[in-house]
């Protein structure tokens, strides 16, 4: 009898198991059938530097790993897809990331829906050997699911979650890691969970953090301008806007100006370093005008209203390479500035004639000499020369000047963006300069959303120039909202930042060796993702082992966790 009953069992199992399980939704990751045979969503990892194409083929990378030291933001995404069906109400959570001696809460991630926007005209092609891509979408706007501080956003026109999805189509979801200050070395893992009514899936993620820290004040300076809208009525001052200042500087970039009211908060908790006192009227490519300096006395009472302690520069004049009629007039401004205390700052080429102030100092008009990739390649003995005299030199990039240096337009490959931080150590420049982050403003553009085309000059500038933040208002945020662009800059702030940490171990040279690999110059760099990144990844191993070696010998220390 008990032998009858077990086989009774076994036939009723496999006649009704495989009907039962038909009818039970399963997700893409717990199914090992095709995708096109799922009823729920498909999700899949994909790394940083990567950008999925809305009908790119599902992907089987279901786990995450990372690695990160404390104070650094690392960040991944993961992608659905829906099936043939479509899907409805999708969401995306993370989990708290857990580790034997603590854990990375959700209140340190952000996540955000990537927003495509369609590129109808593309950047120049120069050939060479750093081609645009051209004319399609592209995902970059990044839609957050909250605000940084937590809370929910307004009601808007868009919205990260829930979102429907069209059949066989992809939806990127863009996910932040911040490794706070106070993290324990060790591995963090979690999970990212898809739910829609059609079902069910999840990503697994591993955060390996290093047992080092990266400082609140970034190594490599950088001067960002926020463009104000005066074409509009009332007239709208994006760059006086506490908010706008404040997301920046949480993507490790400053801002041109900030107000003075604000410095002190940023400097203690964002790493505000360097800004400028005030904008004053100065020659600029094509207008070789320049007007008087001011006085020493204006000078110093603006900088009365700054934090004694914050680097403040005065921005001399730009890209005026080709404006020898006021170059003594600069050598005014140089020696005003610096009777203010200030540092000079000059968008040109450190020419023989630039290289002496007037003052008998022997020092340049410039103590920061901003140049263009294409300038450190044609110039380098004048690059050469002012450095060995100790001024320092930052770099920027504007449009398409050439075919072989990194753009920041937004048909060009990521690492164009990611390459920076490395190929500035390379260069021996030590801060980044941007004309503007929402030229949308400038005009303004009409649905800068879905209508990436600024005019300058009543001709289409290459798209995405001078365009690094969306405005705020489209998703129910009173800040910026970030693209992926920027996303890409900042991870090239913190990889100029291993470096620098390896230099002051006495392993700079080694460092840079390892960088070089992969960032000779301006004119050779890697465009492989993964080349660049394991760069990174053994600079991190290398600072890990000094850094443990070092604690060890000096004897176990308290940490704390938050």
């Amino acid at each position: 009898m008990i032998m009858d009953l077990k086989w009774r069992v076994f036939w009723l199992l496999a006649v009704f198991s495989p009907a039962l399980l038909a009818l039970a939704p399963r997700s893409s990751a717990q199914s090992g059938a095709q995708p096109g045979a799922q009823s729920g969503p498909v999700v899949w990892a994909v790394p940083a530097l990567a950008r999925v194409a809305r009908d790119e083929a599902a992907g089987s990378q279901r786990e995450m790993a990372l690695w990160a030291a404390r104070g650094e933001y690392e960040s991944f995404q993961i992608v659905v897809r829906a099936p043939a069906g479509g899907l409805k109400n999708v969401n995306v959570a993370i989990s708290d990331l857990m580790a034997q001696r603590g854990r990375i809460t959700k209140a340190s991630v952000m996540l955000y829906r990537e927003h495509y926007v369609q590129i109808t005209r593309g950047s120049p092609d120069r050939g060479g050997t750093n081609r645009p891509l051209g004319p399609g979408w592209y995902p970059d706007a990044l839609i957050p699911f909250k605000t940084t501080s937590g809370e929910a956003l307004r009601p808007a026109a868009l919205r990260a979650v829930p979102f429907d999805l069209a059949p066989s189509t992809d939806q990127p979801i863009w996910i932040d890691v911040f490794v706070e200050h106070e993290t324990l070395p060790g591995r963090y893992s979690g999970t990212v969970t898809v739910t829609s009514d059609e079902g069910n899936a999840a990503v697994s993620v591993v955060v390996n953090v290093w047992n080092f820290e990266l400082p609140l004040h970034p190594s490599l300076l950088s001067a960002f301008n926020v463009s104000n809208d005066s074409s509009s009525n009332p007239r709208v001052f994006y760059g006086d806007e506490k908010q706008n200042q404040e997301m920046l500087l949480r993507h490790k970039i400053m801002p041109v100006y900030v107000d003075p009211r604000y410095e002190r908060e940023f400097m203690q908790n964002y790493g505000l370093s360097i800004a400028r006192i005030q904008y004053f009227q100065h020659a600029s490519y094509g207008n070789c005008k320049q007007p008087p300096p001011p006085s020493v006395a204006d000078l110093l009472a603006l900088k009365a209203k700054h934090q004694p302690d914050l680097q403040l520069y005065l921005h001399l004049a730009d890209e005026i390479s080709d404006c020898p009629n006021i170059f003594p007039i600069l050598k005014q401004w140089a020696q005003n500035g610096r009777q203010a205390g200030l540092i000079t700052l000059l968008t040109a080429i450190p020419l023989p004639e630039l290289r002496d102030d007037g003052s008998g100092s022997g020092r340049s008009v410039a103590d920061i000499w901003d140049l263009l990739p294409r300038q450190f390649v044609s110039n380098a003995a004048d690059v050469a020369a002012v450095v060995k005299k100790g001024d320092h030199i930052w770099s920027y990039t504007a449009i398409v000047q050439d075919n072989f240096s990194p753009k920041w337009e937004i048909d060009f490959r990521p690492i164009n963006y990611r390459i920076f931080g490395f190929l500035n150590q390379s260069a021996g420049a030590t801060g980044l300069l941007y004309w503007s982050v929402n030229s949308w403003a400038i005009g303004p553009t009409n649905d800068p959303w879905n209508n990436m085309t600024y005019i300058e000059n009543g001709r289409p500038t290459p798209p995405g120039e001078g365009w690094l933040v969306y405005p705020g208002a489209q998703v129910g945020s009173e800040a910026f909202v970030p693209s992926m662009r920027l996303k890409w800059i900042r991870k090239s702030v913190e990889d100029f930042e291993y470096v620098e940490i390896l230099k002051k171990l006495n392993r700079g040279d080694w460092a840079l060796g390892l960088v070089k690999t992969v960032a000779t110059d301006w004119a050779h760099w890697s465009q492989d993702p993964e080349a660049v990144e394991s760069v990174r990844r053994q600079l991190g191993a290398e600072i890990d082992r000094l850094s443990s070696s070092q604690k060890t010998h000096d004897g176990p220390s308290p940490g704390k966790q938050r």
